[in-house]
């Protein structure tokens, strides 16, 4: 099994965080790739982010509005020899990159708020890139004690209203610094709640909990430091400190680990019966309190809420818990640790449509239950593999990206998809599973109609990356399963689900082996700059694993990883093993000669079977009938068809009668 606290190099693979439309060239390396706008920590590990809190409990021990101005004994400090410093106003001076709209929407904004309109200060300076913030505000001494008690040794809890757009790069700052003896010495917090360079947060509540800082002291003072950003703007209001709670267990990170043998496993929406691997449940599970926690565990309950047809399901099918464990005060260190259910892991016997109840426990009383409870539903189905929960909306491809200054969607040769796992149940013995096609959520961009793409799988190899820590490593295995035939998207296909069937490939003859996938799609013909894109799914996108979604792009090569979830879901149909007959009682032989053909070939068919009647059908890689005949086989037959007017791609024929059934894979070229 795959270390679960591998670190991850990153840099090798990840990229910065810019919108497709910013024109900032980076000179990004060529194992990088731009992300989305979507706020995501630059560093993925979250018990070194600071933001510990979401709403207040306990005593309110300090609150400020800013009712008016700076609030007496608070301080604007400037370290530049400039103007450009913290500001009180009731308005946004708005630059060149933004727009009086960007006020924040805090609860008193009307009376005041903190502003730091870098965009104003530096609109416009042309040919010099900007001149960097370097200034903060910076409270009164702040008596703790005033507004209540503090239970010692304190957790102590920071809430404050924002608005934050970040530019640009580099060792560029916006954080919460905390002293208790006048910034002799000081502990520094991150404010961003890992908003990505270039996106906007809107009007957005933090909670940072400063306990680590304060130690029990009874007198802080806080400053709000901008360093390095040249654009954009930061506007702060309602801020308070606030006790927490001593007791409170938070379940965060909650996950289905469907692959859990894997690095990098994807959460599934819907899983085929013969692809579902055995099934822990997970989660990080944090002390967020000022005591001591023991018992501390999760557990998880899973029911079968309904079957195919719609009719109620089995209820409670599976109940599991994962190991105690003892967790120290958050106060005084992270105390967190990383939590999978314990065997035997869930496996379903039927199919339908199943819900998770996930939740954090210890021996103590929560007191904040909100924070450690999940719920998750997904589908086990014949033959639909879908990393999505049908939450669609917006539009992903290539296009959304920027590498090496240029937009992707333009050139052809543009490849995209998402990670899948193949992990049989049968260790595929006698039946493959053969990936039939591609389903696509088309976007409603009309720049998609005339783009002609092909349906694509690759494979990818996690332990080639992680050795040689590229992305391209782990591309080493190639193409596994594409189509003859390109498509022409048409406008009729725009904001609808759109299946393209696999004709060609290893894994379309063959079927597909155990391991990692990724599903998606190339770029043929841009016609004329044009991209393809599909919806994303952005509820389930939040808890999908990094490094499972990729893209190549075809005007700079090299695969990387982007933080996306697209809705591109791949169907499986089982297929006989290549050369073996499946039968009812089969003691008939078939053979097709040549095979590959152009259509025309030789059937000969043997049989020692009482019934002498066959029905011969011929059907296409989506199990459609394109040709269906009665055939009488006595002892032996042969005979020549042709079918060169049908599409080149991968068919199957099969004779049928009372007593037996067997059948062939026959490829038109």
């Amino acid at each position: 099994m795959k270390n679960k606290h591998l670190l991850i190099l990153s840099f090798l693979f990840s990229s910065f965080f810019l919108e497709a439309q910013n024109t900032l060239d980076f000179n990004m390396p060529q194992e990088q790739v731009a992300l989305t706008s979507k706020a995501k920590s630059a560093d993925p590990d979250f018990l070194k982010q600071a933001k510990q809190f979401s709403k207040a409990i306990g005593d309110t021990l300090y609150y400020q509005d800013f009712n008016g101005g700076l609030p007496s004994g608070w301080s604007i400090i400037n370290n530049n020899t400039n103007n450009f410093v913290w500001k009180w106003d009731t308005v946004y001076q708005n630059g060149q990159f933004s727009s009086p709209g960007n006020i924040i929407i805090s609860t008193t904004a009307a009376n005041g708020f903190m502003s730091l309109p870098s965009d104003f200060y530096n609109t416009p300076i042309p040919g010099t890139g900007g001149v960097p913030m370097d200034t903060y505000f910076e409270s009164d001494s702040i008596d703790l004690t005033k507004g209540g008690t503090i239970t010692a040794p304190g957790n102590i809890i920071v809430t404050y209203q924002q608005t934050l757009r970040r530019c640009c790069v580099g060792a560029m700052k916006h954080v919460l610094q905390v002293s208790t003896d006048d910034f002799t010495t000081f502990q520094e917090y991150d404010a961003t709640n890992g908003l990505a360079f270039g996106a906007a947060s809107g009007t957005v509540t933090n909670a940072i909990n400063i306990s680590t800082a304060t130690l029990g002291s009874s007198v802080v003072k806080i400053r709000f430091l901008a360093e390095g950003n040249v654009a954009y703007y930061w506007m702060i209001d309602d801020f308070a400190i606030v006790e927490g709670p001593r007791n409170d267990l938070e379940l965060r990170d909650p996950y289905l680990e469907f692959n859990s043998d894997y690095e990098y496993n994807p959460f599934y929406g819907q899983i085929p019966f013969n692809l579902f691997p055995t099934l822990p449940l997970s989660g990080y599970v944090y002390n967020k309190g000022s005591n001591d926690l023991t018992g501390v565990k999760i557990e998880g309950d899973i029911y079968h809420t309904a079957t195919p047809s719609g009719t109620p399901g089995n209820g409670l099918v599976y109940t599991t818990t994962s190991s105690p464990v003892t967790l120290q005060s958050g106060i005084t260190r992270d105390s967190a640790d990383y939590a999978i259910t314990n065997n035997p892991r869930f496996v379903p016997t039927v199919l339908g449509e199943f819900r998770v109840d996930l939740r954090a426990t210890s021996d103590s009383i929560d007191e904040d239950p909100t924070n450690n409870v999940y719920n998750q539903q997904f589908t086990v189905n014949d033959s639909i593999f879908a990393r999505d929960d049908n939450g669609y909306g917006g539009g992903i491809g290539p296009g959304s990206f920027i590498r090496s200054g240029q937009t992707g969607g333009t050139a052809a040769g543009d490849r995209f998809g998402t990670m899948y796992i193949v992990q049989s149940r049968t260790g595929n013995g006698g039946v493959w599973m053969q990936p039939t096609s591609i389903t696509y959520a088309v976007s409603d961009d009309p720049n998609n109609i005339g783009v002609i793409i092909s349906p694509k799988i690759w494979k990818y190899e996690e332990d080639s990356l992680l050795t040689a820590g590229t992305i391209n490593a782990a591309f080493a295995g190639g193409e596994v399963a594409s189509s003859f035939i390109p498509y022409t998207i048409q406008a009729s296909d725009t904001n609808a689900l759109l299946t393209l069937p696999f004709d060609n490939g290893s894994a379309v003859f063959n079927g597909l082996d155990s391991g990692q996938y990724v599903v998606g799609w190339e770029v043929i013909n841009t016609n004329g700059g044009n991209s393809f894109e599909v919806q994303e799914d952005a509820s389930s996108s939040q808890f999908q694993k990094d490094v499972t979604c990729f893209i190549n792009f075809g005007h700079a090569s090299g695969w990387g990883w982007v933080d996306a979830n697209p809705i591109i879901r791949v169907n499986f149909g089982n297929i006989p093993m290549p050369g073996l007959n499946t039968n009812i009682n089969s003691s008939a032989e078939l053979s097709i000669s040549p095979n590959p053909n152009n259509g025309l070939f030789v059937l000969t068919a043997s049989s020692v079977s009482h019934e002498a009647t066959y029905i011969m059908e011929l059907k296409n890689n989506l199990g459609q009938v394109a040709y269906k005949k009665e055939l009488q086989v006595l002892g032996a037959f042969s005979k020549t068809f042709d079918f060169s007017y049908l599409n080149k791609g991968v068919y199957f024929i099969t004779l049928t009668n009372k007593e037996q059934q067997v059948s062939k894979k026959i490829i038109i070229q």
